[in-house]
């Protein structure tokens, strides 16, 4: 059997999925595809998690919708296996000038490739392109994607003014728009990686300020991409293949993702109900499969778990070090994960460019250092009690473990509990459902939580740790970090970008506001008597598996 554990340290994307986009899995199994459905008539089934309906790749509110979304349609740039932009539906430059001004801005062209059709025979144009980005500037947008918050020259006129048109967004030919934004942004590419919609399908008299119409086909979606949408009933999305598709027709007739309970995954893989599964990676995954004689997949998530610290709920530093040297990660996540997940030294995905070579452990566990801290902070033991002004330390946590702390990080958590106890603190652990834990989060309401970031394409930290960042949960408000952050947003150049953002994770590591715990993996699931097994990609990685190569997957002979 293959398995893939490799480490990828180039650029990331995860083109449409933003973090907080991802939920949990459906609890619905009815509408089942029939096995004879699966066998002989070239139709793959694939397991999915539960369906909102919403296939549209600027208006879905899951990730799972968004698979659906991506089958559909097809992208101006995509990814290679070790995270690089490349070239989708069409070629792209991009060139740094100056303005009358002197001032820098960036020119962005996309060149559609030769002979790019929607699945229905249209050509896709140039105008196909303008009409899906001015979906997404239009000033009553209000979707997922991020192309509305790039400078790009004119958007504030158009999006707050009068204008009926875009100054830096322009139409050269038939096959090539060009886009011109203010400045450097990285991130950029990102946010032009999107999915092109055909104009004649979805509102051939678009106009400013109306996207009623684009909305109304959102549970009826075309595009250019590999299939094409047939229908979404009793649980169970039917595609087809779409002759036109650019990469060539796909060796499937049809594929359907039947939505299936996570606790289901791996019976319905082996059972062949499904042909393919993503079920949680573990140790006893693994073993289960083995077993079976089912195929597999591990590879690196794009994401990390971590244990944070509010900084203004925990503003004494010394204590905020005493807590992190009363983290033990590395048995907490040995015995939860095995070998199929690592433990990490900073805050970020080793599977990021960004991510440091060989770091060193920043805070190890001692129980004796923490209490130093803690004693530093002002406490002192009176009467078995870590006592200042009259107070005992107190420490509240959140966690979302369904109730029976079923988590990789809470033997960390409850063998704290225990160290702060015998030296007179005290760590209340509340363990709630996931829309309350989260709720709180958002509020600022705990002093310490577990959680897990997903990361996208680019590693730029201004939303999670600068000091107007919309998802400082931390609370940390720091000049010089602030600064960093700003400055790896000003140039392209990875070396300069790299050290900018490990010098910002060495003082985020100071401030003691965020322990990285670890590094899991993601599975798939196969069945080799169901999905010929040589028709999926070679080398899958974090950025490149077999949703990227749909197109050639096969049915066992």
């Amino acid at each position: 059997m293959r398995k893939f554990a490799q480490k990828f340290v180039l650029l990331s994307l995860v083109i449409g999925i933003s973090a907080g986009t991802m939920v949990g899995c459906g609890s619905q199994t009815t509408g089942e595809v029939s096995s004879s459905e699966t066998t002989g008539y070239g139709t793959s089934v694939i397991a999915i998690g539960k369906l909102n309906g919403v296939f549209n790749p600027f208006f879905y509110t899951t990730a799972y919708d968004d698979i659906i979304n991506d089958a559909v349609n097809a992208a101006l740039i995509g990814l290679d296996r070790e995270g690089n932009y490349v070239p989708g539906i069409a070629d792209f430059t991009i060139e740094e000038v100056a303005n009358d001004a002197g001032e820098v801005q960036s020119i962005y062209t996309f060149t559609l490739k030769d002979g790019i059709k929607f699945s229905d025979g249209e050509p896709l144009t140039a105008e196909d392109v303008m009409f899906t980005f001015l979906i997404q500037l239009d000033p009553t947008y209000d979707g997922i994607a991020t192309m509305n918050t790039l400078d790009i020259v004119g958007i504030e006129q158009y999006t707050k003014g009068d204008a009926t048109e875009i100054e830096g967004l322009k139409q050269i030919d038939d096959k090539t728009v060009q886009v011109t934004i203010n400045g450097v942004d990285p991130a950029a590419t990102q946010k032009f990686g999107v999915a092109i919609l055909p104009k004649h399908y979805y509102d051939a008299e678009f106009v400013k300020g109306d996207l009623s119409k684009i909305k109304e086909k959102n549970g009826t979606p075309m595009g250019a991409g590999a299939f094409v949408f047939e229908n979404f009933e009793n649980n169970v999305v039917s595609l087809k293949a779409n002759p036109y598709y650019y990469e060539g027709a796909p060796k499937l007739e049809k594929l359907k993702f039947q939505v299936t309970d996570q606790a289901n995954l791996f019976e319905a893989v082996r059972t062949e109900l499904v042909d393919i599964s993503d079920p949680s990676a573990s140790p006893e995954m693994v073993a289960n499969a083995e077993e079976a004689g089912l195929d597999y997949e591990l590879i690196d998530n794009l994401g990390y778990g971590y244990i944070g610290i509010n900084a203004e709920r925990v503003p004494d530093i010394n204590i905020r070090k005493g807590l992190m040297h009363l983290m033990n990660r590395k048995p907490a996540i040995e015995s939860y994960y095995g070998d199929i997940a690592t433990v990490i030294e900073r805050p970020m995905s080793k599977v990021s460019w960004a991510y440091p070579d060989d770091v060193e452990e920043y805070y190890g566990y001692d129980v004796a250092k923490a209490k130093e801290y803690f004693e530093a902070a002002g406490y002192k033991d009176e009467d078995g009690k870590l006592m200042k002004d009259g107070e005992q330390l107190r420490i509240e946590v959140g966690i979302s473990a369904g109730g029976i702390m079923d988590h990789p990080s809470a033997p960390i958590l409850t063998q704290m509990k225990s160290d702060m106890e015998a030296m007179g603190a005290v760590l209340e652990i509340a363990d709630t459902d996931g829309a309350v834990f989260f709720d709180i989060l958002e509020q600022k309401g705990w002093d310490m939580w577990v959680a897990a970031w997903n990361s996208t394409v680019d590693p730029d930290m201004y939303q999670v740790y600068h000091s107007t960042g919309p998802s400082n949960h931390y609370c940390i408000y720091d000049d010089e970090l602030d600064k960093l952050i700003v400055d790896a947003r000003l140039t392209n150049d990875v070396e300069i970008r790299t050290e900018l953002y490990q010098e910002a994770l060495d003082i985020i590591m100071e401030e003691a506001v965020e322990m990285p715990v670890y590094q899991r993996k993601n599975m798939y699931l196969i069945n080799p008597n169901m999905v010929n097994i040589d028709s999926l990609p070679e080398n899958m990685s974090p950025f490149y598996n077999f949703y990227s190569e749909l197109y050639n997957l096969e049915m066992a002979q």
